[in-house]
């Protein structure tokens, strides 16, 4: 008798592509449970900031290359020698009348920094929220290049080819087990069955700010800009603005400069005081911001990634931002808790889908 050839053998199949996919299948599981538990795992993302002056030559050099997709030369050396870090191949560039805009996010990070190409003030921000964060990054595919993202392409038609050579196993070898084909169904079943039933009561969208209370010897309710921003860093709606809004001569609005982010995004382009979006200052304590009122506007924006910042600024203190990733539209329950480090405490985002 001819021995069959190992092309069409479905065992041979069934655990080769089980192999292949073994510690790809536990990563993704383990990925899934702290996905869908996000909430509840603690994390606190490293945040490192520096703030230095481009050169006057440098910065002329840089306005010269405006628009380009490529950075001078010499602005990359002085970036390294500042940073310490070199800029990476895979940044991404906006340049605007007054700004350049440099993203460099990363699988469990973001590394970003601006340059005021009128005065050549430069910020930059580092954030490392931890291997949990780069697990879950692997997870989504998000920021991973393009070598992670045909690893996932084949990953997924091994898994697939595991699935259908143990399906044909199954039921290769089904007269000898009756639970076989209730036990497949049951997999179908019970997902559905839980997808129809009717979901928990939806809590209010809501951002929760905590403001720390300061040991400090003069203390001053900080400024308090919240706004939505797309995946290219721009600002695409405001949400709060809190500031002393009752000094004369709108002497508060001056201030809302020292929130240098959201300043150079949106505020600079806004005439003030904004209907549903400007506020008080807030005390020390947890502040409550309804979400509800920008439900349509919410709706309106494309679909995608977006970031929702909170930056705050203090008279005689410091500065801080925080900043939590948001996927629009709004599909399933997200929950995302930042901790800030010194202007900010507990800051904490609950959306849930319309009904």
């Amino acid at each position: 008798m001819a021995k069959r050839s190992k092309l069409w053998d479905l065992k041979a199949w069934h655990w080769i592509s089980s192999a292949v996919c073994l510690i790809g299948m536990l990563l993704f599981a383990v990925t899934g449970i702290t996905l869908n538990h996000a909430a509840s795992i603690e994390s606190r993302a490293q945040v490192q900031q520096i703030e230095a002056q481009v050169p006057d030559a440098i910065l002329n050099q840089l306005k010269a290359a405006a628009n380009n997709e490529q950075l001078p030369k010499s602005f990359q050396r002085w970036y390294q020698g500042q940073t310490e870090q070199s800029i990476a191949s895979y940044k991404q560039l906006e340049w605007s009348d007054f700004e350049l805009y440099v993203a460099m996010p990363k699988a469990g990070g973001d590394r970003w920094f601006t340059v005021t190409l009128d005065t050549g003030e430069f910020y930059q921000e580092a954030t490392d929220r931890g291997w949990i964060a780069y697990l879950n990054d692997l997870h989504k595919g998000r920021n991973t290049g393009m070598w992670w993202s045909m690893f996932i392409d084949l990953f997924s038609v091994a898994c697939i080819v595991f699935s259908i050579t143990g399906l044909l196993l199954l039921k290769r070898y089904a007269k000898g087990r009756k639970s076989t084909w209730p036990l497949v169904l049951a997999g179908l079943g019970i997902p559905a069955l839980v997808l129809v039933l009717p979901a928990h009561a939806a809590s209010a969208n809501q951002l929760q700010v905590e403001i720390p209370r300061l040991s400090v010897a003069e203390y001053h309710p900080p400024y308090v800009a919240v706004w939505l921003a797309n995946s290219k860093r721009k600002a695409v709606l405001d949400l709060a603005i809190w500031y002393d809004t009752k000094l004369a001569d709108r002497e508060g609005e001056k201030w809302l400069k020292d929130l240098r982010l959201w300043w150079r995004r949106s505020g600079r382009s806004l005439s003030l005081p904004v209907d549903g979006v400007t506020g008080a200052t807030r005390r020390p304590g947890v502040a409550t911001l309804d979400l509800s009122p920008f439900a349509a506007q919410l709706a309106a924006l494309p679909d995608g990634e977006y970031t929702l910042n909170v930056e705050a600024a203090r008279e005689l203190g410091g500065r801080e931002l925080i900043r939590i990733p948001l996927t629009l539209p709004i599909t399933q329950s997200q929950h995302h808790t930042e901790q800030g480090q010194h202007e900010l405490g507990t800051i904490t985002l609950t959306m849930e889908p319309n009904t």
